[in-house]
C-alpha cells in the first residue's frame, strides 16, 4: 500500500486524501509504508507524465488555432494571422515574466520537525517600493524571511509584511528600487468561460515557464483548511508544484489571479488560482492597516433550488438565500429580511454562499456594499456598512 504525500512550503507534509487537493511546490515526496506507522522509504518522482500531458495540450492548443484561421481566413491572411498570434502571445509572455520572481531554497518544518526545503514563484506588484506577491504556504508568516530571485538573476532577501491565509496569500517587502519592471492587477470578474488566460511560474524547478490556457470554472470552492474562504478561478494553463505565487494574467498582461492549487499529485489538466478580486482587497488592507480584518454581514446564506425559486417567483434559480438574520447585524439594520435571495453584490451576481462569504470576508468593518435582493416578486437594492465581529 502506498500513501502519498506532498511538500508544502510554509506548511507540514499533508496526508492525501482520495481526493484532494494540494498546493503546487517544489518536491513532491512518495512514501512506501512498512508494517509500522512511520517505517518505509521517501524518494522523490518525476513530472515526466505531466510534462508529456502538457505538451500534447500545447499541441492540441495550437491546432485549434491553425484549424479555426484556417476555415475563416483567406489563403492570403492564414500564415499573417498565425504568425501575429505567436509574435502577441510571445511579447505578453516577454512582459509578464520580467516581473515574475522565484522564492528559492524556501525552509520549511514538517509535522515532525524535520526541515524540509522548497520553491515557489511570485510576482512584483510595486517596483519601486519592492512589494512582492506570493502564496502564504509559500513565503509564510508575516516576519519570515525568504530568498526572492528575479528575472534578471539577482537574489535578494524578503520580509513577509503580512498574510491572508484564508485566500492563501503573503505579501513580501524587497529592497525598493532593486525590481525594474511590475505587473498591474485585472479584474477577474470580467472573466468568462473560455477567456484566454496565461500562468507565470518555476513549475517542476523550470524557472521562467509560460503557458496559455483557457478559463474552465469560475466560482470553485475548494477546501484548503480551517477558516478558507473559496472563490476560485479554474483553468487549464500548466502549473505543478514550484509554481505557487505566480500571475495568471489576462490578454492584456493584467493579474486575475494567483496560481495556487491542483487537484492530485502532478497536474492533470485543471488547476486553481485565487481571484484578483478577492486578492486586491486583502492586499490593500496589509499595505494599509499591516493586517486584514474581516467584515461582518451577519447573515447565514443557503444554496438556491428550483424549489424555492419557483415558490419566490424567481425566473431563474439564481442567487443565494438568507437562511437568517443575527439581530443587531449590518443585515438587520439594512432591512434585509429572512427568505430574501440575495442577487448580487457590488454589482457582481452571486450564484453560491461560498462566492458571498469570500466577497464580503475580504472587506474589512466600515466598508459599503450594495447587495440587491429578491423579495415581493422584484429587485430590491440595499445598501449596507459592514460590521465587526
Amino acid at each position: 500500500m502506498t500513501r502519498k504525500h506532498w511538500l508544502r512550503t510554509g506548511k507540514s507534509l499533508a496526508q492525501a486524501s482520495r481526493k484532494s487537493i494540494f498546493r503546487i511546490d517544489s518536491v513532491r515526496l512518495e512514501r512506501n509504508e512498512g508494517e509500522g506507522a512511520g517505517q518505509g522509504e521517501i524518494r522523490q518522482n518525476g513530472g515526466m507524465k505531466a510534462t508529456s500531458f502538457f505538451l500534447w495540450c500545447i499541441l492540441g492548443t495550437w491546432a485549434t488555432l491553425a484549424t479555426a484561421s484556417w476555415m475563416t481566413s483567406g489563403p492570403d491572411d492564414r500564415g499573417q494571422t498565425l504568425s501575429q498570434i505567436s509574435q502577441e502571445t510571445g511579447e505578453l509572455a516577454e512582459r509578464v515574466l520580467k516581473a515574475t520572481v522565484h522564492f528559492v531554497d524556501v525552509s520549511k518544518r514538517d509535522e515532525s520537525g524535520a526541515l524540509q526545503r522548497g520553491s515557489g514563484s511570485g510576482f512584483v506588484l510595486d517596483a519601486v517600493r519592492g512589494w512582492v506577491i506570493t502564496n502564504h504556504h509559500v513565503a509564510g508568516e508575516p516576519g519570515a524571511v525568504a530568498r526572492v530571485r528575479l528575472q534578471n538573476g539577482v537574489t535578494v532577501d524578503g520580509t513577509v509584511i503580512g498574510a491572508d491565509p484564508r485566500i492563501d496569500l503573503a505579501v513580501v517587502r524587497i529592497p525598493e528600487g532593486i525590481a525594474r519592471h511590475q505587473l498591474a492587477w485585472g479584474d477577474s470578474d470580467a472573466l468568462r468561460h473560455g477567456d484566454w488566460v496565461m500562468a507565470v511560474g518555476n513549475p517542476l524547478g523550470l524557472v521562467g515557464t509560460t503557458s496559455l490556457g483557457v478559463v474552465n470554472g469560475l466560482h470553485r470552492r475548494l477546501d484548503l483548511g480551517p477558516g478558507s474562504l473559496s472563490d476560485f478561478l479554474q483553468c487549464d494553463a500548466f502549473i505543478d508544484r514550484g509554481s505557487s505565487g505566480g500571475p495568471l494574467v489576462n490578454i492584456h498582461g493584467e493579474v486575475v489571479g494567483l496560481n495556487t492549487a491542483i487537484e492530485g499529485q502532478a497536474w492533470q489538466g485543471k488547476g486553481w488560482a485565487v481571484p484578483s478580486h478577492l486578492l486586491r482587497h486583502s492586499v490593500n488592507a496589509i499595505l494599509e492597516h499591516g493586517k486584514v480584518q474581516p467584515g461582518w454581514l451577519g447573515l447565514t446564506p443557503a444554496a438556491m433550488d428550483g424549489s424555492y425559486a419557483q415558490q419566490v417567483k424567481l425566473p431563474t434559480p439564481q442567487g443565494v438565500r438568507v437562511k437568517s438574520i443575527k439581530e443587531g447585524s449590518p443585515a438587520e439594520d439594512a432591512g434585509v429580511q429572512r427568505g430574501d435571495v440575495i442577487l448580487e453584490m457590488d454589482g457582481v451576481p452571486i450564484f453560491t454562499p461560498t462566492q458571498l462569504r469570500a466577497r464580503v470576508g475580504v472587506q474589512g468593518p466600515g466598508a459599503s456594499i450594495r447587495l440587491v435582493l429578491w423579495r415581493g416578486n422584484q429587485r430590491v437594492p440595499v445598501t449596507l456598512i459592514l460590521g465587526q465581529r
